[in-house]
């Protein structure tokens, strides 16, 4: 299982004939070690084809080679222009972008676009000529959503509020239909900013009941693992802590990414069947593999990259480490979901993350460590390494309450509604 909404969409069904254009600046499936919101936008998108609707993403094209169209599993990607990278390189995009959604609008019942920013205002452009087009006739016009998702410093009501454009996307806003939001903490936000409270519509990120990972399970994942990277390989008696994200930040061990990399060699030299898999990529991925080498410790620490495909990492892995909050979109639900022992910088977003989906005695029982304390990691470590049995209960425990209060069949049913063919905001 390599997403909790993949395994709830087989049972659900969407209304048929729901045509949706997903708007977003990355999509592709190697998204989870590097670029979280792509991951997540795959896996919500595939869930939602999965139940009967009909899904195409509209995203720019990060290298010349890469193809313009292709055939993502069930969903259709259009890679319509080179990614912007400067300001004059984003506005020429955003005209184009709005000017093929507003020739392709006719085709769509609805548009999403992912996060408040330029594009938004892409979306707007094509939402209005799908009101005005004379050739509509008794079909209802194209609707728009947006999906502001993030927490702290990666919030996209942070984003917004930073970018030049912040003012011009709140005010493309208002031609929208609804505006979905993850957290209460984004709606706050939002509403500050002069969004109206009867637009919002928060749809919380869900979680599938766990399953147990047998031992051959485990082993068969790994054998498996370790056929296509020889980095990955294991012995039976071997335990493997993940650390999955964005290799980004300060190239130093004070924190972060930073602060695993600096107690790699002493974890390892004090628990000699402890592996690290350090999965993504970044601007720190030379760093890493660098200091790694340096430590003497990459014969222990792999940094295989990402994978389309997590299923067998998550089967393989015994526990997990969390320092950032870009983590919170894809890594720590994901770890959750998975019933895995997982260790938490205590840092004011990750905190806010778990205080918004348990009651406080659940968020006291986290394995947190103080993130400005060089040894804290590795205190909380052996906390948790040297009980792993009663980690893991708690962690089974952590993913039964989390698919009790976030289920997520509910949440690709909220999808639906807010996707619904006779949904119709009479504010607009």
């Amino acid at each position: 299982m390599s997403s909790p909404l993949t395994a709830a969409s087989p049972q659900l069904a969407a209304s048929p004939g729901v045509r949706v254009l997903w708007v977003t600046r990355r999509y592709w499936p190697h998204g989870a070690g590097e670029h979280p919101q792509a991951a997540a936008s795959v896996a919500l998108t595939q869930a939602l084809a999965a139940m009967g609707m009909h899904i195409e993403v509209v995203t720019p094209r990060y290298g010349a080679h890469w193809s313009q169209e292709f055939q993502c599993d069930r969903v259709r990607v259009h890679r319509i222009l080179a990614a912007p990278k400067g300001d004059w390189s984003t506005q020429r995009y955003v005209r184009y972008l709005g000017n093929w959604m507003a020739e392709q609008s006719h085709r769509f019942d609805w548009i999403v676009c992912e996060g408040i920013h330029d594009d938004v205002r892409s979306v707007a452009v094509a939402i209005e000529h799908a009101r005005r087009d004379p050739n509509r006739g008794s079909r209802p016009p194209t609707r728009g959503v947006v999906l502001c998702d993030g927490w702290g410093g990666d919030g996209d009501d942070v984003t917004c509020r930073q970018a030049r454009s912040g003012k011009r996307c709140l005010q493309a806003v208002a031609d929208l239909e609804w505006v979905v939001t993850r957290h209460s903490g984004v709606e706050r936000s939002l509403v500050a900013s002069g969004i109206s409270p009867e637009r919002l519509r928060r749809i919380s990120p869900g979680f599938a009941r766990p399953t147990r990972v047998s031992l051959d399970q485990r082993l068969l994942s790994r054998r498996s693992l370790a056929g296509i990277n020889r980095d990955l390989i294991t012995d039976a008696d071997d335990h493997v802590l993940l650390w999955c994200g964005r290799m980004s930040g300060s190239p130093d061990y004070e924190g972060g990414l930073g602060g695993v990399v600096g107690s790699a060699r002493l974890l390892c030299g004090r628990y000699p069947n402890l592996k690290i898999w350090m999965l993504g990529d970044g601007p720190l991925r030379d760093w890493v593999h660098t200091e790694l080498k340096a430590e003497g410790v990459r014969d222990v620490v792999a940094i295989p990259g990402t994978f389309a495909d997590m299923s067998d990492i998550w089967n393989a892995v015994e526990g997990v480490v969390v320092t950032d909050e870009d983590q919170l979109r894809y890594t720590l639900p994901a770890a959750i979901a998975h019933a895995l022992p997982t260790i938490v910088a205590d840092r004011a977003p990750l905190r806010a993350w778990m205080n918004d989906k348990f009651d406080a005695d659940r968020v006291d029982s986290v394995a947190w460590y103080d993130d400005g304390k060089p040894g804290a990691f590795r205190k909380t470590f052996r906390s948790v390494w040297e009980n792993l049995p009663a980690a893991n209960d708690l962690a089974w425990e952590t993913a039964m309450d989390a698919a009790r209060r976030f289920n997520a069949g509910e949440e690709l049913r909220q999808w639906t509604s807010v996707l619904s063919p006779v949904t119709w905001n009479t504010s607009t």
